[in-house]
């Protein structure tokens, strides 16, 4: 359901859109995603931001947000679409949909709190004794701890994000569609 909400996201749809991005090339709509202008010249920064020693990330950003390599719930283009949101969550039209992924990203750290705190009872009530259902206990819940995240792909995104500062800026038409004008 949230891949699919994700992927309706008509920003990069639209060639209107990205008529006047500053970028090498006219958008027509029928680009593949990564020589889109605004992935192409967010590609770009991303990795000018990285130092050395991250630069495996980038293999990271382009398997999630143009491969598809992740076998996750969210498509790559549903990833691109929370990205953006991430970036440019400062825009009205865009805060609401950041706060869901924001609270997204909350129920699954309040999961894992209490299958941390789970665990813990588990352990000072049976120890390293055979768990319910002939688990061993402690341990098992232990794995269980970093393994059933529901939204690790969203918090994987934040390895992407870089300086607000060093974001492509969007065209005045594109912001207007976003609801930030200086009309006033």
């Amino acid at each position: 359901m949230v891949n699919s909400w994700l992927e309706r996201m008509p920003f990069f749809d639209q060639p209107e859109n990205w008529e006047n991005f500053s970028h090498a090339g006219a958008y027509t709509g029928e680009q593949q995603p990564k020589t889109h202008p605004f992935w192409a010249e967010y590609s770009t920064r991303y990795k000018a931001s990285l130092a050395d020693k991250e630069l495996p990330n980038l293999d990271a950003f382009n398997n999630i947000l143009f491969e598809n390599a992740n076998s996750g719930q969210l498509s790559a283009k549903a990833n691109r679409a929370a990205l953006f949101i991430m970036l440019y969550r400062g825009y009205p039209v865009l805060q609401l949909p950041f706060q869901l992924l924001n609270s997204l990203l909350g129920i699954d750290e309040q999961l894992s709190t209490w299958r941390y705190r789970h665990m813990n009872m588990v352990h000072r009530t049976i120890g390293t004794r055979t768990g319910t259902g002939g688990s061993t206990g402690k341990d098992y819940l232990a794995a269980a701890l970093n393994k059933h995240y529901i939204f690790k792909e969203l918090a994987q995104l934040t390895s992407f994000l870089i300086e607000r500062r060093t974001l492509p800026q969007l065209s005045s038409g594109m912001e207007t569609r976003l609801g930030f004008t200086n009309n006033f």
